[in-house]
């Protein structure tokens, strides 16, 4: 099971972090991909993340399961807010993982996936810790975060990266060093590649709350877009409130130039539609300001000649 492609014919339990919706997105392709492998899905998460997944694979089982229990001040110390919500968190990750056990043996599972959900895993069945993230991009005097990184992703069988070795998105982020049980699994999007007559220049409200609300205003004052994706109600005549977000994807298909947060699922999105990103970090978020500075253009459309295409 190093290996995603070798993969096939197994019961997997799979769930997500739910910080935004980032890796809910990101999922989708994983989920389709691995039952194209003739596995079956089986998604421990909240119910309202259900109902986008199964919108796009309507075979995947759902378990209820709760999501880590932070929040943001929307200060930008990102930090600190997760040192504050530290004693909820470790309380948390100890019943998750004895939560995994159970589910384990009452569902006959035979491996699981997680993707960067440090508690869910199984001390019994071969379990997967699936990041783009091997080395956090901190200061020196955090480096006790990356020695707890390390110890948490040591509880898993194996790791994948998501990302490409030779032609990287994550930069120094992904690179896996010496790890022996880490393997390179590629880019990964909810979309399709497309051809299409891209034309709108697309604002999407994206990220965590309440960091969502300080960017629809951003997207609000930029008189240059055409439409606004958004899930929060905000005055003005181009905001869209997507019922699914299968009602949405046209728009991302004929996007010229999406503009957004630079998370990296949606990088790995531009990447997937060929289009341009005006891209900006999430306040105090040091992985999206490491992002925005390694790829300071965000432009993966054709006319590019990108080596990420």
């Amino acid at each position: 099971m190093h290996s995603f492609d070798n993969i096939e014919n197994q019961r997997i339990l799979l769930s997500f972090l739910n910080w935004g919706k980032g890796h809910l997105s990101r999922c989708i392709d994983v989920c389709r991909r691995l039952e194209r492998q003739g596995n079956t899905i089986l998604i421990a998460c909240e119910e309202d993340d259900f109902t986008i997944l199964n919108s796009y694979i309507p075979t995947v089982e759902y378990l209820p399961f709760p999501g880590y229990p932070f929040s943001f001040q929307g200060t930008g110390d990102f930090a600190k807010d997760i040192w504050k919500s530290r004693k909820a968190l470790s309380d948390f990750m100890r019943w998750e993982q004895n939560e995994v056990e159970r589910l384990v043996i009452q569902y006959q599972i035979t491996c699981i996936v997680s993707d960067h959900r440090y508690g869910f895993f199984s001390k019994t069945i071969p379990s997967v810790f699936m990041t783009h993230q091997i080395n956090l991009p901190i200061n020196w005097w955090q480096q006790p975060a990356q020695w707890l990184h390390n110890k948490w992703m040591r509880k898993f069988s194996f790791i994948w990266i998501m990302d490409d070795e030779k032609n990287s998105l994550a930069g120094k982020l992904s690179r896996k060093g010496s790890l022996k049980n880490a393997a390179y699994i590629g880019h990964f999007s909810r979309f399709e590649k497309q051809d299409n007559e891209k034309t709108i220049e697309l604002g999407v409200c994206n990220g965590p709350h309440p960091y969502n609300q300080q960017l629809l205003e951003q997207l609000i004052g930029n008189k240059g877009l055409d439409v606004i994706i958004s899930s929060i109600s905000g005055n003005d005549s181009r905001i869209v409130h997507p019922g699914s977000w299968k009602e949405t994807d046209a728009l991302f298909y004929n996007a010229a130039t999406i503009h957004s947060y630079c998370g990296y699922s949606t990088l790995m999105d531009l990447k997937r539609l060929g289009c341009k990103g005006k891209l900006i970090p999430t306040p105090g978020q040091t992985e999206q300001e490491y992002l925005h500075r390694l790829h300071p253009n965000f432009d993966f459309s054709e006319s590019s000649g990108n080596v990420f295409l």
